[in-house]
């Protein structure tokens, strides 16, 4: 157990991450903890959480794929019940699109792991000037984040659960159009 939470600590604290830290993983803890009671499996979503960003610099775009697989080893060699290993898998996955899903959970789960677009200007500014630290400063780099920044303004909803759209919708969008704004 020792083995897999330092392991956790050490791909958390890469001097790479200037946004995908353990400061991030706090940002989200406190995000499930507004929809605990909401979650039928609670204690899978902080699992999914923890591991969701263990694998961040891939580039071949499957960092959730491999997040999930590094997740469900450190979770068998706990005894995890296989189930839940898959679901938390299921939650990891669907931070790679953040689009609405039948289950309730995973919904939440992609809410609370973007309600930083809805954080108040100067958070968003951090998370905004964190992103682009990790990925570096280029002309690729400005296209890419507008394309996704503008897939999120598309989106019907960027919030899929109620509790986090009435939290968070408006802001995001206004912090979104602020950054697309801004870059080249």
């Amino acid at each position: 157990m020792e083995s897999c939470w330092n392991e956790i600590i050490a791909s958390y604290s890469d001097q790479r991450r200037s946004y995908h830290t353990l400061i991030h993983l706090q940002h989200f803890s406190d995000q499930l903890n507004l929809c605990k009671d909401q979650l039928s499996d609670y204690p899978t979503a902080y699992l999914a959480m923890i591991y969701h960003d263990i694998v961040y610099f891939t580039m071949d775009g499957t960092n959730e794929e491999k997040s999930a697989i590094v997740a469900a080893g450190h979770l068998n060699r706990l005894h995890y019940p296989a189930d839940l290993i898959s679901l938390c898998s299921e939650m990891i996955l669907a931070t790679k699109t953040h689009a609405g899903n039948s289950s309730s959970d995973i919904n939440y789960f992609i809410d609370a792991d973007m309600s930083i677009l809805g954080a108040d200007e100067g958070s968003y500014a951090k998370y905004a000037a964190g992103i682009r630290k990790e990925y570096g400063d280029s002309i690729y780099f400005d296209r890419g984040r507008k394309q996704i920044l503008q897939h999120f303004l598309n989106m019907e909803r960027i919030f899929k659960t109620d509790l986090f759209f009435d939290k968070y919708e408006q802001q995001a969008r206004i912090n979104i159009r602020r950054e697309i704004d801004n870059l080249s």
